[in-house]
């Protein structure tokens, strides 16, 4: 990251309108000023954490020199699965190279490898922190809880991308304070994984206890803006890959513990719930619904569009393959989440959306011409069956546990197939209840950046105890040739971390490459 350019977008970053979540969002630029001046009133503060929001759900057209935050999502978390793939000869040229993605040979010269947007909003969030606190001394209108909320909101937005980088990359440089000028040492050495997690998880507990838990009556605003029930969402993700990269069985225990805990706080919250199975569609075109607990807004009234339509329907950038299918082909019973939802003929109405199309190949969550479909970082579902895994690992083997992981699973699979006799959980161990977790995640997610990571995640656990919870997943999208030449390099858990790029290792001496890549 060079220095000149670091300053000047953070710069843009505090004084822009970049997000919008009806009215609150939807302030002026305030200007360009300096970082003390700026910091003097509510309104100040209201818009720079709403350029947060905003740069996390940023999406811009493939570049070859930068990428965006919802363009990570998908190649980060999605493509290297086995459920999405880059359709091949949907790029232009100068952008080929995000295809090495999804044949999981990507180099440090990638694009896809640069993480400076997340380093942007990181950047911001250390400024909010800084310089909230001196807001009540200068605004009369500006409350002590006006400053707890909003600190809150920065806390959980440094942990959120912290979150995404760790899952990416494994080790990164952990930064904590702000970028003033030109004078600082940008040349900061990666942190390892259990210390960026460490800060994480503290980062999301101050932000629990500082966020609120609904705003107001409105439904929007707390949708698409951190809550209470927000954190602890994202901390019993984070609590399950502390839980699964740790070889201290207290630690762990006591993970698994805390995950158990929030996610009930969030299922008894009554804030959330499935949508029927007939409403699929709406959950990604329409947004805010009551199924969402963190999504990136948009609005096309407010000119807020993104590339998700682009990408998955118009120009089928990204396309699902035959393992997609096969996730559905365990029953007969139609699903609302596959190519063939039931028909409303006989049983469950016609749902107005299906996830995915058998012919096209396309991801139709994103169908929505007027390019505003919802980005959503987590829902409701993921509560239940993050909670599921918990149980499971928290004593292994044991039938109670597995027993209530199997009754939320069932909660999900009744919406799913919109009948009482839909497929029941049946099975007698803990590795047996992670196969059927993997396969539910698969049905639930597509398409929602997150298949990548919950593969590394299972397949981590136990000091790589079960690698083949990912590696046979994966095998299963490649050819027998691609088999040959891919499964040495898939076999070694380091590659399933990204490279960093080559343009940060030559601008920052302390860097050092991820091991696989050296």
């Amino acid at each position: 990251m060079k220095k000149k350019k670091i300053y000047y977008i953070i710069a843009v970053l505090i004084t822009a309108n970049l997000f919008s979540c009806n009215k609150i969002l939807e302030l002026e630029p305030l200007g360009k000023l300096t970082f003390e001046k700026f910091w003097s009133s509510k309104e100040q503060a209201v818009a720079a954490v709403a350029g947060l929001y905003s740069k996390l759900g940023q999406s811009y057209g493939m570049k070859a020199s930068s990428v965006s935050p919802l363009e990570c999502y998908l190649y980060w978390g999605e493509l290297r699965g086995e459920l999405v793939y880059n359709n091949p000869g949907r790029l232009a040229s100068n952008v080929l190279d995000r295809e090495n993605v999804s044949n999981l040979t990507i180099t440090p010269s990638d694009v896809i490898t640069k993480y400076t947007e997340f380093y942007y909003v990181i950047n911001g969030c250390n400024q909010a922190i800084k310089y909230i606190p001196t807001i009540l001394e200068k605004d009369p209108s500006f409350t002590t809880e006006d400053e707890k909320n909003l600190l809150g909101e920065a806390y959980f937005c440094r942990a959120f991308a912290y979150f995404w980088l760790v899952r990416a990359f494994k080790e990164v440089p952990l930064v904590l304070t702000p970028t003033l000028d030109d004078t600082q040492d940008y040349n900061i050495p990666k942190s390892t994984m259990e210390e960026v997690f460490a800060q994480i998880a503290s980062d999301l507990e101050i932000a629990k206890e500082s966020l609120p838990r609904w705003y107001g009556m409105r439904e929007d605003y707390s949708r698409c803006r951190a809550t209470r029930y927000t954190a602890l969402t994202v901390l019993s993700d984070v609590y399950l890959w502390m839980a699964a990269t740790t070889n201290d069985a207290a630690k762990k225990t006591q993970y698994y513990d805390n995950v158990i805990k929030y996610c009930t706080e969030v299922i008894d919250s009554k804030r959330f719930y499935l949508m029927p199975g007939s409403r699929w569609g709406e959950i990604f075109t329409l947004g805010t619904s009551g199924e969402t607990i963190f999504e990136s807004y948009a609005s096309q009234p407010n000119n807020q569009t993104n590339n998700l339509y682009g990408w998955t329907i118009s120009n089928s950038v990204f396309t699902v393959p035959a393992a997609t299918d096969d996730l559905f082909a365990y029953t007969e019973i139609r699903d609302y989440r596959s190519a063939t939802p039931p028909d409303g003929t006989t049983g469950p109405v016609r749902g107005s959306q299906i996830s995915i199309n058998a012919s096209s190949r396309n991801i139709n969550k994103y169908n929505r011409s007027t390019n505003d479909p919802r980005w959503i970082h987590y829902r409701y579902p993921e509560v239940l069956l993050m909670k599921a895994e918990a149980l499971a690992h928290r004593n292994p083997d044991n039938a109670a546990n597995l027993t209530q992981a199997a009754e939320l699973i069932h909660e999900i699979r009744l919406r799913a197939y919109g009948v009482s006799y839909h497929p029941r959980v049946e099975v007698l161990s803990t590795y047996e209840m992670d196969n059927v977790i993997i396969d539910e995640r698969g049905r639930e997610f597509i398409g929602e950046g997150k298949r990548w990571f919950e593969l590394v995640r299972f397949a981590s656990r136990d000091n790589f105890a079960e690698p083949g919870l990912l590696i046979n997943r994966l095998m299963g999208k490649l050819s027998a040739v691609e088999q040959l030449t891919m499964r040495p390099r898939i076999l070694n858990p380091e590659s399933w971390y990204l490279p960093l790029n080559s343009s940060a290792l030559a601008s920052n001496p302390k860097l050092v490459q991820n091991p696989y890549y050296k």
